[in-house]
């Protein structure tokens, strides 16, 4: 039987941002929403290639240009292990339409193929964005070389296959660790919240200590990148150091693993999916009281509870709280006055970083936006949710609060440990406990009022929701430039910053509270 990957994977592809639809609907919506998602993710590459050419530009000044290509290998690499940790094995396995993409004919390596390559795709496009800018710096700036071109872009064309099989391995590990449990998908959240602050933590401890008594330097980073934290990359800098046998092997290895990643995933496809999907264990029934509460009580509890029960939501939902809290904890054994003459940062008065640590806080809290996927989690089950006798703002509000209650508790901790780590003065103290609340209920406001207007029903699996629609996009990495700005900004002019950023989160929270007045959901 002629192999159907092919056509699968165009498919899979051209539903992406919803383009597939847009281009077989009458319907101008439609084409917006997918100009729009075009648009946003046009933004996005914008900004990463903006920060890829300067640290491009840094490495070339330093003298340390010929370094490049293992750097781009080694951080396109870690990212995608990464990212693909937090997707799981769910997008493979656990899709809404198993049913009906089992009854098509085609054979269980094909299905796998086609999902795998969609994400391999998505991956070579981002590390192709940080190749490409890196290399035409460091040709403007230390003279073309045909060599170094052929490997680099050799290398990243190979280099997500090795992060993708070991993160979706380990995933699929996870799942059969956990198959059968009761709470199984608290059980996988917890698991997956560990190994994620695991990660983190090494990558701190490394970062901390692999450049304790000097400066920070693009070497050091290096070094941290591609020697202590992804050494496959060395491959790149030996082929380059006139070994050409190791582009070879890089490329050998990559491919076998793939290969024997999809072989033996193939013949476990449908024991994969059954863990993935099947339903608690039978207990015995036990009557309890029931209590009773408000609407809006018992729809917030039940937005907990979603979050709490489905893993993708949770990581990837609130990755930066966990970011938050682990930077939070981090302080406690950090003597931040010492660090900022080591790293000679420009603050005169180290009381002042508490404006720059606001850029820091909406950068984490920005990233952990859930009421951005709420709405659209409901997928085909809108109905039942929709014809509640609850007015439509108080169904949004429920989304958003969990939103505003998580990220408002993570902040409040991590902001008071680092008032005292640094010293804040009345005035930092009284700015941070007043504008960490205001820009959550603004982040969790503005999720949800862009997750109605930019809806996304009709996912197959519950990580396009959480993580590739519009929404989340918008919201996130709107969030990350606006966390960078307010970075750069509070230790230019401090407080003002921040009080700008105050009074345009309450006008977009009213404004947006104003339009949910009016707002109709549909089935």
């Amino acid at each position: 039987m002629k192999s159907k990957w092919l056509p699968m994977t165009k498919i899979q592809l051209m539903g992406l941002f919803g383009i597939n639809k847009a281009k077989h609907s009458s319907d101008p919506a439609a084409k917006r929403k997918a100009a729009g998602g075009l648009a946003a993710l046009a933004i996005v590459g914008a900004v990463v290639i903006f920060y890829i050419v300067l640290i491009a530009v840094s490495f070339c000044k330093q003298g340390i240009g010929q370094h490049l290509p293992a750097l781009t290998i080694a951080l396109t690499s870690l990212i995608t292990l990464l990212f693909s940790l937090l997707l799981g094995c769910s997008s493979l396995f656990a899709m809404k339409d198993y049913d009906l993409v089992m009854s098509l004919p085609v054979t269980k390596r094909d299905i796998l193929i086609s999902r795998l390559l969609c994400s391999y795709i998505a991956n070579l496009a981002f590390a192709l964005g940080v190749a490409v800018p890196s290399l035409i710096v460091l040709f403007v700036m230390d003279g073309f070389s045909i060599f170094i071109l052929a490997v680099t872009i050799v290398g990243a064309v190979f280099a997500p296959l090795l992060p993708m099989a070991v993160a979706i391995t380990l995933s699929a590990l996870l799942t059969a660790l956990t198959a059968g449990f009761k709470y199984k998908n608290l059980l996988q959240s917890l698991l997956g919240i560990i190994a994620f602050v695991c990660i983190m933590i090494a990558s701190f401890s490394i970062s901390f200590g692999a450049n304790a008594e000097q400066n920070i330097d693009m070497n050091a980073m290096y070094r941290l990148l591609v020697a202590n934290i992804y050494p496959p990359a060395l491959l790149i800098e030996m082929t380059l150091d006139g070994k050409i046998w190791a582009i070879f092997l890089f490329i050998g290895a990559s491919l076998v693993i793939a290969a024997a990643f999809i072989l033996i995933l193939s013949l476990f496809y449908h024991k994969i999916h059954g863990a993935l999907t099947a339903k608690s264990a039978r207990v015995s029934f036990r009557a309890k009281k029931i209590r009773s509460s408000s609407a809006l009580s018992a729809l917030t509890k039940r937005e907990f509870k979603r979050i709490l029960t489905c893993p993708a939501y949770l990581l990837n939902g609130l990755s930066g709280t966990l970011l938050l809290l682990i930077a939070g904890i981090a302080l406690l054994f950090v003597n931040v006055q010492e660090s900022l003459i080591q790293m000679q940062f420009p603050i005169g008065n180290a009381g002042e970083l508490v404006y720059a640590g606001f850029g820091i806080f909406i950068f984490c809290a920005g990233m952990s936006c859930p009421s951005a996927s709420a709405l659209s989690l409901e997928g085909n089950s809108r109905g039942q949710l929709f014809v509640l006798p609850v007015s439509t703002r108080k169904i949004l509000l429920a989304k958003a609060l969990p939103t505003f209650l998580i990220n408002t508790a993570a902040g409040y901790i991590t902001s008071i440990i680092f008032c005292i780590k640094i010293g804040a003065d009345v005035l930092g103290w009284i700015t941070l406990l007043i504008s960490v609340p205001l820009f959550c209920a603004y982040i969790a406001i503005f999720g949800i009022f862009l997750n109605l207007k930019f809806p996304k029903y009709d996912w197959t699996t519950e990580m396009q929701a959480v993580k590739q629609s519009i929404p989340v996009v918008i919201a996130v990495f709107g969030s990350m430039i606006l966390g960078f700005a307010a970075i750069f900004l509070g230790i230019l002019i401090g407080f003002w910053i921040v009080l700008a950023v105050d009074i345009l989160c309450i006008v977009c929270s009213i404004a947006c509270w104003l339009y949910f007045k009016n707002a109709r959901l549909y089935v």
